[in-house]
Formats: structure tokens, C-alpha cells, sequence
């Protein structure tokens, strides 16, 4: 009673359902009409009008007779020839096939037949013998009969699909049960209802052909239920089961009205049923165009031979209602146990199907996974191998000729070795031997084999011993193509240690190179000491006499000089001037040069950092000339370069610190400008006792110390220099201690007005009582906070106690009072973003008005322009005055004069020294006071140490000046007296000239 493993079955009337409520009416729309157009009126909805009116006219004519009248038969005729016309129209539909327009053809004949024979049956009961009667003549006997048997003819014409022999067994298992409960139904329709419907029409046929229809109606429902719909919708067919069940149903309800000879059944079920005809030939149209949906998962059985047996149980016990007690228990114990072998043996139906739908299941995963496998291994990027014991390759996949070129036959029989490259022949066996040693063992190795193109490929072989699965009986092996990734590898293992902008090793790849020769070096060292001490022990014996300890010692002292020679180190240090080399010259070793750029930032501040990087890489291509082959250029970071000098000697290194000074020396072409750089070079030897930081580190206290002798040299690093930088270090801390415990105390030097020697100005000066060794000259702790950066703190405090003493004067001398407080601010000062802030804040602290403020500042400070020049320009137009100190000391530039906003010129003692002599040695004196009244600034002469140098720079233009011949130094109490005196003597408008002029 199975008809598949999970057939879906649909009820037929839930189908019936779904049909009727659609509109019948509705229109088809036309093939290739327009939108909008209005369809003609279709024969369905005329069919529906006729059922309704046949309806109706039953029931009036039912409850008011009106006797035999033509208008009842008139929708019947009518509803036939509609049916007719329907299914022959759906018949021409060239869209279907052969089989579904044959059916449809065979069913329109058919309800042609059955229209003639209800015209017939008309003239029977209105015009015929006997009339009104119900009773049909022969030939609409016969013509009913022949239309039940075209529709029959019809529906056993349809084709089944094709089934298995199992499959056809169990369907035909399955028709027999419904036919033979069908046979029984109608038996006991012929046994009881067939004699009152033969009195009733007058004849056995009618009888028989409510039978036929019956038939009809069951054969469709197992065509639907079992054996499936075919060529025609599963609706349209539902629809067609239907409308036999309305047509047999008439047939059998006609004893029901045999009292009123003028009304019959198919006044009523004729109609009905051709316009269910007319909507299943409707839906078989409609459905033309629709996608045919697989049937889901429903019951495991067909549900149509177990309601036959239920439906035989039933009509079991209607037939025994009149028997006695013993055939009605007998009967009713048989259908009750006819159910519960139903129902058992659906339950072991539903146990089957889950049991064959796990196992179903399971297979259908089992091959998606097969084809996986199958599809991974195919198309997989990695090239899938197995090797037998022997070594050769039993087994290849078909990516190897993708990643090699070479088909997957030409490896098969072949050891591995055959394309590999031959420095990795080796690796190769030796991976395949530690997986033979180990079964269930796996090894990974890189190696290069050869592309059919011949250029080699990079490919990581993953290896597993698998000599025990009887299945592989080898060495699986993975192999992936890493060609790009050992490319990329290289790349950012290169971006990783060598400079981006110039191509030059980076710091990290130079410390390695450091600490390995400086570790090789090591190592020589330690083996040739050893020697020497075996000399040493192999000459013991002669040292008895004077001459053999003598021939000793010089041995000894031979092998060490090898030994050091060997070892690539360098014994002696060279000066520190940079011009020569040290003792110990001859030996050979490391050597490192730190080579920094000098006034690098200038070019990127006033060129651009697209002309510095350009600079750059011309510097670094410079310094590769300059060196050897296996010597290391790096680029240490910003404008510092490193050269790592391998197996030279002192006078060697000396000389290629000399070449690279004049390599950097020439001007260089970088991004359309001709530029000249000169580089500061600090020189170390390599020692056994440093490590590549050490080195360095030294390298850097030299370059520094280049610098500070003037710059564009190089010097050697000398053990002195760590003790100044160690005093440096212990002097910057005491500095800190200095500021904290007020140690440091300002003096204030007048500037004074030509020729009266009026004071007109002070100018502080920071100094440093240190409790143990004295007054500390500025010239040795300025430098040394200029370095630790302590001077802007110090000028902070200078700044706000100078004006604090500003104040104090104003406060108690009045006019009396210095006109300005001159200050002197450090280049690091004016690059802080907070100083000119700061200005204000003292400002407002003290009192002053901004130009009560004289800030003197350096030339070299704003030479480069940047956030310096800012600051400056911010308190210019805040209103403090400004000072260039030591004009024509540093980068002198007239340019400089236009773009940095000063109010002072200070021009440097060097050049007043010369004012009393030639009129050559006074005319930069001459010209700078010049350039000054030009500009409308105020000049003042530094340095005045004798009346005839006052006296000259006065005649020179001059009219302000400062230096030992009017006053020293003075501290506030020496200044304060100046000011008394000053107040006292001249009414708080004039001072003794002579107290100035000393």
C-alpha cells in the first residue's frame, strides 16, 4: 500500500476546495493580449449562471409545482454543449502534450454524448409517452451510457509514470483494494438502491450508469491518489473526480423525488457537474505557465486503499444491522481488528520512513562528503602526493601540473628528488627518513622545485608516514606553492632591516652586523691568546738565560700582534683632532664612524623635507663610495649615519673618515638645488670588551665632541671624553640641585648712553655660587643645560627675577629707574609653545609694561625660521623689545633684519676691538651702525673696555654701549647704590657721568 518512500498526497478535497475558491468566473486571460483590454464573457461563468438558475428553478418548482416545463431542461442542455465546447477548446491548446490534448478531446466527446442524451431525456419527460415523467427512453439510456464510457475510456488512456517492478506491484495491490471496495459498494447499491431507482425511472439502466459514474469518480481518485496525475494538473484532475461524485450522487438521490414526475436530479447535478468539467479544463489552461513545485515530504503510504478498508468496515456493519447478535459481534470484532492492523502497520510504515530517511540521510551526506573529498582534491591549490616505501610517487594529484606545469603521469614512478633543486636534494631525504623511522611521524620542510618553464618554485611539503592504512600503504604529503610568500617574506624582511628612503641598512640590521663582528672579533682574540700562551709555555725553558727571555718575550709579543691582527681589532685610539692616527695604528680591527649632518634641519626647514630626503639619498650613496665591500652603511635615523669598517687599521679608518668628509665636502645636486653639507664624525675603534650599543654610544660622545670644536671633522674617541661627559652628567645635576636651592643669582650690567655715560639700561646676567668649589663660570653650565635641556627652566627663573627686580627699581628710584631689563633667551626657550604665555604672565605678575622688556636674542635662533621666528614675532606683537645678541657673530643674513621684527642691534665685542685701529679694521663697525640707522634700531656697542674706543664709537654714530669701562657686572645692591646716587644728585634725571666712565 506503499507508493514511494515519502509520497505527498493531497486530500481531493482540500484540491476542490482550493478550486472553488477561485473565481470562476474569472476570465482567462488572452494569449498575447493587451493590458487593460475587456475580455469577452467566458463559458465558465456562463456555466456558473446556468448551475445557479438550475438550482434555483429545482427549489421553486420543489415547493410551488408549476408541472413539466421546458425552461428547467434548458440550462441542462445548455450546461452540456458549454462543457463541451470547454474541453474541446482546452483539447486545441498546442502548449499541452500529445496525451493531456488527447484526454481532454476524449472527455469533450464524451460530454458531447452526455448533452445529446439530456436533450433526449428532455423530449422524454416534457413531450414523450407518458409525460411528465422521470423515466429516460432507450436511446437516452444509451446515449448517457456511451458518454460514461468515452469519460472512462478516457481516463484509463492516461499514461502512468514509469515504476520500478516493486513500485507497479504495490500500485496495482493498492487499485485492487479500492476497486474491490468500490465492486462491494456498488453490489450493495444494485442489491438495495437499484430496484427503487429502476421503479423510479422505469429501467435497470440508469441503475448501471450511476454505477459506471461511481466507477468514474473512484477511478479518478486512485488515478490522483496512486498512480499520480500524468499529463493533467493534480487540481484539474481533483475537479474531474468531482464532478463524476456530483454526477453519481444525482443518479442515486433520483427514488428520492420519484413522487413528482415533473422534477428530475438532473435539473440539478448536470449543471454542477459541467461546471465542475469547465473549471478543471479552466485550471489545466492556467496551469501552462506555472513552475511545477516538488512534492515535500508527507506520508510514508497512500492514504486512499486504508479508507477503502475503512469505508468496507463501515459498509460491514450497515449490512449486518438487521442480522443477529452473534454475525453483528462476529462483524464488528473483524473491522475492529481490521483497524488496529491498520494502525499498526501505519505505525511500522512511519518507523520505516524515518529509519529510511536517517539512512538516506546518512548516505546522502556520506556522498556530498565523498564529492567534496573528490572536488578538494581535483581543484585544491595544493598538490596532494603519496610516496611509496621506495621513495617513488604512487599516487599525484592533477594541481601539480597547475603549480608546475607538469602533467600528474609524469611524476607517477619518479622519486621526488628528480625536479628538486640540488641544494635541497638533501632535505628532502633527510625528511623522508625521519618519517620512515616513526609511523604516524609528520615533517614539514621548504624546498624549490623546477617549473616546466624552468625557473624554480618555493613549496612547503607537510609529510605524514601513513605505512600502516592499508588504504595508502605510503607518505601522504601536502605541498603548497610559497613562491609570492617567500617573495613577500624577503621584501618585508629587507623593508624590515634596511632604510625606506635611501636603501641603507636600518638600525637593527646594523646592531646585528655590530655584534657579529664584534662577536667573530671576540672569538679570534680568545684563540689567539690561547696561542701565546702556548708560546709562552713551549719558551719557558729558555727563559734561564738573558737572551732566551728576551727571544721569549719577543715571541710572545709577536703572537699577540697576530693574534690582534687576526682577530680584526684595533688596539690603539688616533687624537682627537681627527688628524692622525693613535698608537697601536698598525693593527687591524673594527671600527665604527658616526656620521652626523651638520645644520641638516636648516635645509628642511627652509627647502622643504621632499630637498632634505633628496639630500639624503645622495649623502647615503656617497658614503657607499667611500667604504669597501664588505664594510655596512646604515642610516641610524633623521641626518645620522653609521659606517661599520671591517679588517682596517687605525691609519685606514682615519683615512676614510677624511674621505667621507670630502665626499660630503662637494656640492651636492638634490631636487634642482646645488647644495653644500658638511657632516660632524665621531671614530671609534672596536675593543673586546664592547658590545655594539657600547660601540656606539662612544661613537656618539666623538661626533658630539667634533661639534663642539667647530664641526665638519671627525675625532676619535679618546677615554677623555667619557670623563666629561661624566662631569657633564654630575654638573648637570648639581645644576638642577643649583636652581632648586638657590644657588644661582643675577648680575646686572649697564648700558649706558655716548658720550654722557648715562645709564640707560641693564642687561642680567645668571650666574652660580656652587657651595664647595666657588663661582661656576656661565661658559661651563650654560653649555651644559643648553644640552639637558634645564635652560629653559633657567630662563623661566631669570626672566621672572629679573623683572621682579625691574619692578622693585621703578617702584622705589621711579625715573631714576633703567629705562629697559634686558634679558637673554635661549634658542630652546623661544621653541617651547608656552614661552611667550609665560611672558605675559610675568608681565602682569611684575607690573611692567611690555616695553619696559628687552629680550635679547641670538641670530642662530631664528636664522631657521620655524616655530622660533613664531615666537618672536608673537612677542613683538605683544610689544616687548627685541635684541639680536652678537650681531655678525652667527648666521649674519640683512635678509634676517627684514623678516625677524627687532627693535636692538648688539653688535659683537670682536668687532669693537678693532674701532681704534685702521679705517679697515672699523668698517664693519661703521657699517652695521649704518644698517642700524637705516632700519631706525638702536645699536649698542659690546665689550667698551677704554676711553678710545668709547670715544670712537661715538664719532662712528653710536650712541649706546655696555662693557668693563663703564661698569663691571653689578649685583642689584651695586645697581640699587647707582640709582640712589643717580636719584639723589640730578633729581631723578641724571646720573655722574664720571661714575660710569670710570
Amino acid at each position: 500500500m506503499r507508493t514511494g518512500r515519502s509520497e505527498r498526497t493531497v486530500p481531493p478535497g482540500a484540491i476542490l476546495t482550493r478550486l472553488l475558491t477561485r473565481s470562476p468566473a474569472g476570465p482567462l486571460p488572452l494569449r498575447g493580449g493587451a493590458p487593460g483590454r475587456v475580455p469577452s464573457p467566458s463559458p465558465t461563468a456562463g456555466l456558473g449562471v446556468l448551475a445557479v438558475f438550475g438550482a434555483g428553478w429545482f427549489v421553486l418548482d420543489f415547493v410551488h409545482p408549476v408541472g413539466a416545463s421546458v425552461v428547467a431542461w434548458v440550462p441542462v442542455v445548455l450546461s452540456a454543449l458549454l462543457g463541451a465546447l470547454v474541453c474541446m477548446r482546452t483539447a486545441g491548446r498546442t502548449s499541452l502534450n500529445a496525451a493531456a490534448r488527447l484526454f481532454w478531446r476524449w472527455l469533450g466527446t464524451a460530454a458531447l454524448i452526455i448533452g445529446l442524451g439530456v436533450a433526449c431525456n428532455a423530449y422524454d419527460a416534457v413531450a414523450g409517452p407518458g409525460a411528465p415523467t422521470q423515466r429516460p427512453g432507450p436511446l437516452t439510456t444509451a446515449l448517457y451510457l456511451g458518454g460514461v464510457l468515452s469519460a472512462l475510456w478516457a481516463l484509463l488512456r492516461l499514461p502512468v509514470a514509469r515504476r520500478s517492478r516493486r513500485e507497479r506491484l504495490t500500485l496495482w495491490l493498492d487499485t485492487g483494494i479500492v476497486m474491490l471496495a468500490a465492486g462491494l459498494f456498488a453490489w450493495a447499491f444494485a442489491v438495495h438502491g437499484s430496484p427503487e431507482l429502476a421503479a423510479t425511472t422505469g429501467s435497470s439502466l440508469p441503475g448501471l450508469v450511476t454505477i459506471m459514474l461511481g466507477f468514474v469518480a473512484v477511478l479518478t481518485a486512485v488515478k490522483l491518489a496512486l498512480a499520480g496525475a500524468g499529463p493533467l494538473n493534480r487540481e484539474s484532475l481533483s475537479a474531474l473526480g468531482a464532478a463524476a461524485l456530483v454526477g453519481a450522487t444525482g443518479g442515486a438521490l433520483m427514488p428520492l423525488i420519484q413522487s413528482r414526475p415533473d422534477l428530475n436530479a438532473a435539473h440539478v447535478g448536470v449543471p454542477i457537474t459541467f461546471l465542475l468539467l469547465a473549471i478543471a479544463a479552466g485550471r489545466q489552461r492556467e496551469a501552462e505557465g506555472e513552475t511545477v513545485r516538488p512534492p515535500g515530504r508527507g506520508r510514508p503510504f497512500s492514504l486512499l486503499p486504508y479508507a477503502a478498508i475503512a469505508a468496507t468496515g463501515g459498509l460491514l456493519l450497515v449490512s449486518t444491522r438487521t442480522a443477529g447478535l452473534e454475525t453483528q459481534v462476529i462483524a464488528a470484532g473483524a473491522t475492529v481488528i481490521t483497524c488496529l492492523v491498520v494502525g499498526r502497520q501505519i505505525l511500522a510504515f512511519y518507523d520505516n520512513a524515518d529509519l529510511l530517511a536517517r539512512l538516506d540521510a546518512s548516505m546522502l551526506e556520506l556522498r556530498r562528503h565523498e564529492r567534496r573529498a573528490r572536488s578538494l582534491v581535483q581543484n585544491s591549490s595544493d598538490i596532494i602526493a603519496v610516496t611509496a616505501a621506495d621513495g617513488t610517487l604512487s599516487y599525484v594529484s592533477s594541481s601539480v601540473e597547475r603549480i608546475l606545469g607538469v602533467p600528474a603521469d609524469h611524476w607517477l614512478g619518479r622519486p621526488v628528488a628528480h625536479c628538486a633543486h640540488p641544494d635541497d636534494v638533501r632535505l628532502l631525504e633527510g625528511m623522508r627518513r625521519r618519517l620512515m623511522r616513526d609511523p604516524g611521524a609528520t615533517a614539514t620542510c621548504q624546498v624549490r622545485m623546477r617549473h616546466a618553464d624552468g625557473d624554480w618554485r618555493w613549496l612547503e611539503l607537510v609529510g605524514a608516514n601513513r605505512m600502516d592504512d592499508p588504504g595508502i600503504r605510503g607518505i601522504v604529503s601536502n605541498a603548497r606553492d610559497i613562491t609570492e610568500t617567500r617573495r613577500v617574506q624577503d621584501q618585508l624582511a629587507h623593508q624590515a632591516t634596511h632604510d625606506a628612503l635611501t636603501g641603507l641598512a636600518n638600525r637593527i640590521l646594523f646592531n646585528e652586523r655590530a655584534a657579529s663582528a664584534l662577536a667573530l672579533a671576540r672569538t679570534a682574540t680568545d684563540t689567539a691568546t690561547a696561542t701565546v700562551d702556548g708560546a709562552a709555555t713551549a719558551t719557558g725553558t729558555a727563559i734561564a738565560t738573558a737572551t732566551g727571555a728576551v727571544d721569549g718575550a719577543a715571541t710572545a709579543i709577536g703572537a699577540v700582534d697576530g693574534a690582534w691582527t687576526r682577530a680584526g681589532m684595533g688596539t690603539g685610539a688616533g687624537d682627537d683632532t681627527g688628524t692622525g692616527a693613535g698608537p697601536g695604528s698598525g693593527a687591524r680591527g673594527v671600527a665604527l664612524a658616526l656620521v652626523d649632518l651638520d645644520d641638516f634641519k636648516t635645509i628642511n626647514d627652509r627647502l622643504g623635507h621632499a630637498v632634505g630626503d633628496a639630500l639624503l639619498t645622495v649623502v647615503a650613496d656617497r658614503l657607499r663610495e667611500c667604504v669597501g665591500p664588505d664594510d655596512t652603511v646604515a642610516r641610524l635615523g633623521g641626518d645620522e649615519f653609521a659606517v661599520l669598517l671591517r679588517d682596517v687599521s687605525a691609519e685606514e679608518a682615519d683615512r676614510i673618515a677624511g674621505r667621507v668628509i670630502v665626499a660630503l665636502g662637494t656640492p651636492a645636486r638634490a631636487a634642482d638645488h646645488d647644495l653644500l653639507v658638511q657632516a660632524s664624525i665621531g671614530l671609534v675603534a672596536g675593543e673586546p670588551d664592547t658590545d655594539a650599543s657600547e660601540l656606539l654610544r662612544r661613537a656618539d660622545v666623538a661626533m658630539y665632541a667634533a661639534k663642539e670644536q667647530g664641526k665638519s671633522r671627525y675625532v676619535r674617541y679618546t677615554a677623555e671624553m667619557d670623563a666629561r661627559t661624566v662631569e657633564h652628567a654630575r654638573l648637570g645635576a648639581e645644576l638642577q640641585h643649583a636652581l632648586v636651592s638657590g644657588e644661582l643669582f643675577l648680575l646686572y650690567q649697564p648700558v649706558v648712553t655716548l658720550p654722557e655715560g648715562e645709564l640707560s639700561s641693564v642687561e642680567a646676567l645668571v650666574r652660580w655660587r656652587h657651595p664647595e668649589r666657588g663661582p661656576v663660570s656661565p661658559a661651563e653650565f650654560i653649555p651644559v643645560a643648553e644640552r639637558n635641556g634645564m635652560i629653559v627652566q633657567i630662563g623661566a627663573w631669570v626672566l621672572r627675577e629679573a623683572c621682579r627686580q625691574m619692578a622693585e627699581w621703578r617702584r622705589r628710584y621711579g625715573a631714576a629707574g633703567p629705562v629697559r631689563m634686558g634679558v637673554n633667551v635661549s634658542p630652546r626657550q623661544l621653541r617651547e609653545p608656552s614661552f611667550v604665555q609665560a611672558v605675559t604672565d610675568v608681565l602682569r605678575e611684575t607690573g611692567l609694561r611690555p616695553e619696559d622688556l628687552l629680550l635679547e636674542i641670538t641670530e642662530t635662533a631664528v636664522f631657521d625660521g620655524g616655530p622660533a621666528l613664531e615666537t618672536v614675532r608673537a612677542l613683538h606683537a605683544l610689544g616687548v623689545k627685541l635684541a639680536l645678541d652678537d650681531f655678525g657673530t652667527g648666521h649674519s643674513s640683512l635678509g634676517l633684519l627684514r623678516t625677524c621684527p627687532v627693535d636692538v642691534l648688539k653688535v659683537d665685542k670682536l668687532f669693537v676691538d678693532g674701532v681704534t685701529g685702521t679705517v679697515e679694521n672699523s668698517v664693519i663697525a661703521t657699517s652695521l651702525v649704518q644698517i642700524a640707522h637705516a632700519l631706525q634700531l638702536q645699536a649698542v656697542a659690546e665689550g667698551v673696555e677704554t676711553e678710545a674706543q668709547a670715544r670712537r664709537l661715538y664719532q662712528l654714530g653710536y650712541r649706546l654701549a655696555q662693557g668693563f669701562h663703564f661698569a663691571p657686572p653689578l649685583p642689584a645692591e651695586g645697581v640699587g647704590r647707582l640709582l640712589a646716587a643717580r636719584a639723589a644728585g640730578l633729581g631723578c634725571d641724571r646720573l655722574d657721568p664720571p661714575a660710569l666712565a670710570g
